[in-house]
């Protein structure tokens, strides 16, 4: 769904994750490479919610990359027309979130929460995601940002400043349109199946 619904995104977290990969493949003791990893998913990151009724208050997950989405999966045996729905507070909606479902949002820029459910209840949930602190290791050379500034020359910090400027733009950039999400498959094919 990543993949298709936000390949930009997708693809920034796949290549960043297989640096990652490469970095470490000369190192046995700390390779990274597993036959899983096809099976595992894009995302480097991973929360098991395992209370029996978790519920989370509005918040933003500020650590995780700013333009990355995040996979929420809800998962239990609930009804979600009487809780568990999702809300997402900048946009004024809330949705109705059903278990054994998974959506993707910009966790880090919308606040979002979800709602309590009955006493009788059990809502577990899985939540996917990219720390933004990975991607900023790697642009620098696999440094924390301390190594990277008391390694960084003038120079290194007068690039550093303009990319910072246009970072954002990038970010921005990177979320697909509408036009382009009418263009997959499934739209197309949608679209297609409509007019007849």
């Amino acid at each position: 769904m990543y993949e298709v619904y936000g390949a930009r995104n997708y693809n920034y977290i796949k290549d960043t994750m297989e640096a990652i990969r490469q970095h470490f493949d000369g190192d046995e003791a700390h390779s990274l490479r597993s036959k899983y990893d096809k099976d595992v998913g894009v995302f480097p990151c991973r929360t098991f919610n395992l209370a029996k009724q978790s519920a989370s208050v509005p918040h933003t997950d500020h650590n995780n990359l700013a333009q990355g989405w995040c996979s929420i999966t809800a998962l239990g045996d609930f009804s979600p027309t009487l809780g568990g729905h999702l809300v997402l507070w900048d946009l004024g909606v809330v949705v109705e979130f059903p278990p054994n479902s998974t959506i993707l949002i910009p966790s880090s820029l919308i606040v979002h929460s979800n709602t309590p459910i009955q006493s009788d209840e059990v809502r577990y949930s899985i939540v996917q995601y990219a720390s933004g602190h990975l991607f900023r290791w790697v642009k620098n050379g696999f440094l924390t940002n301390k190594q990277w500034l008391e390694e960084a020359t003038p120079k290194d910090l007068e690039l550093s400043e303009k990319e910072r400027i246009v970072r954002w733009q990038n970010a921005v950039d990177s979320f697909t349109t509408l036009d382009e999400l009418d263009k997959t498959p499934e739209r197309v094919d949608a679209i297609k199946h409509k007019k007849k």
